[in-house]
């Protein structure tokens, strides 16, 4: 499912490697690496929220990702109406996101 609200994802992606000691990958490994992390964190957001939601708003958040001319802005606002904890939800994942990223970019040579 792609998330365009969430498009923070890949400053959020490139703040973790520099936080964890990657300030020297070269821009090749970076583009290479951080859209299949930022990916994998859209995925668990995505997985995180969509329980939250009832028929009908499951039903409306089908008609805006069909709809190729919806802004980020628009998905956004959705998430934030129809999911009451759409912030915590977020951070808890992030968080939860970020500790199995450390642990996996700890075991890269």
């Amino acid at each position: 499912m792609e998330l365009g609200q969430f498009d923070f994802l890949q400053t959020y992606i490139e703040r973790l490697l520099d936080d964890n000691d990657f300030l020297n990958l070269s821009e090749e490994t970076r583009a290479q690496f951080i859209p299949q992390f930022e990916a994998e964190a859209q995925r668990r957001i995505g997985l995180a929220l969509l329980p939250h939601l009832d028929e009908n708003a499951a039903n409306q958040l089908g008609r805006l990702i069909d709809d190729p001319m919806v802004s980020p802005e628009k998905l956004r606002a959705f998430w934030v109406d129809a999911v009451p904890e759409f912030e915590s939800i977020v951070e808890e994942t992030l968080r939860d996101f970020a500790i199995e990223f450390r642990q996996v970019i700890a075991n890269i040579p």
